[in-house]
């Protein structure tokens, strides 16, 4: 019998798909995952052991970007006016008629899915969509091609991987972020969030990206050693990392650590923290955001807006670990 599983369940009335491992021993902790590709395409539950990591609450829907760990794409975070620039073109970021100007178009959309593939070192679930004139999404995002997300599940985590195939005449933009709500599972002064920035970006009073860069150390917002979530009140977006030094969430009464790492382009992390509410963000993300426009105005290293070339593909991942500990120890 295979460690790994996967199994069909309903969330909300739809269907929503369960991945997950079953430790094999003493040193590891089962791993479970859910997510609904009919509802967003939302992970709704990330379990480590008996630990869910992932905040959720259903009076929200999961076709809510307030709520589990929706996708953010094409363009993460805010755009300025619900308009953006590429290559000379004007374009209105809308959705049904009506403009978005918040965590853009695809957090509600009924994403399609196959069958899960089960292997020796892991299950995983492909979704995705096929975008073109017909779908609602081309009417803000005017660029034909197919977004695929994988999640897949092995003993030590969770990859989340994305492809982006541009089957278009032109050059398509694009930026992804996992909205990641993370449960304060050891309360407001002991659940740690690190982020290895060198950098904060500095917000107008709209909250969107000017193009300056303010340098986080000896700041408030220096997150390169843990602190504490009580002692943060950020909105912001931070950059200048190597991807492969990790975002740590530590809770520390109950011995576990949450890390993420990426793939290069995974370039800048979001990181709010709500005053008064059960749970904070930590996202990953390929870009700023209003990343076309600050692109268009010439802070192109800053913005890190992606481009695939017509018949082309872009795919990158972000890896969730972990590792237990007994509080005041050592790692197990």
């Amino acid at each position: 019998m295979s460690s790994f599983f996967y199994r069909y369940e309903t969330k909300c009335g739809r269907r929503s798909i369960a991945l997950g491992y079953r430790a094999q021993n003493s040193t590891e902790k089962d791993i479970l995952i859910k997510v609904s590709p009919e509802m967003g395409n939302n992970l709704y539950c990330f379990q480590i052991g008996e630990h869910d990591v992932v905040w959720h609450d259903d009076k929200f829907g999961l076709t809510s970007y307030y709520t589990g760990n929706p996708i953010l794409y094409p363009f993460p975070n805010r755009v300025e006016n619900c308009r953006y620039g590429f290559e000379g073109k004007r374009y209105w970021q809308i959705k049904n008629g009506i403009p978005v100007y918040m965590h853009s178009l695809v957090y509600d959309e009924n994403w399609g899915y196959r069958e899960p593939v089960v292997e020796e070192d892991g299950v995983t679930l492909e979704t995705y969509l096929d975008i073109d004139e017909t779908h609602p999404v081309y009417q803000g995002f005017p660029f034909r091609h197919m977004i695929s997300v994988f999640y897949r599940v092995t003993k030590t985590g969770l990859q989340i991987r994305h492809k982006v195939w541009n089957k278009d005449q032109q050059t398509l933009p694009f930026g992804i972020s996992y909205h990641t709500f993370f449960t304060k599972l050891s309360g407001n002064d002991k659940t740690l969030l690190q982020v290895p920035a060198q950098h904060m970006m500095e917000l107008n009073d709209a909250l969107l990206p000017t193009g300056r860069l303010l340098n986080t150390e000896h700041q408030p917002f220096d997150l390169r050693s843990p602190v504490a979530i009580e002692k943060l009140d950020l909105d912001n977006c931070f950059t200048t990392m190597d991807p492969s030094d990790p975002v740590v969430v530590d809770y520390t009464t109950i011995g576990l650590r949450v890390f993420m790492t990426s793939t290069d382009d995974y370039t800048h992390v979001q990181v709010f923290t709500p005053k008064g509410r059960p749970f904070f963000c930590a996202e990953k993300q390929t870009c700023s955001s209003d990343a076309p426009n600050l692109d268009e105005k010439g802070f192109v290293k800053e913005a890190h807006l992606l481009r695939v070339r017509p018949g082309e593909a872009h795919q990158g991942t972000v890896n969730f670990y972990y590792e237990c500990y007994s509080p005041n120890k050592e790692v197990l």
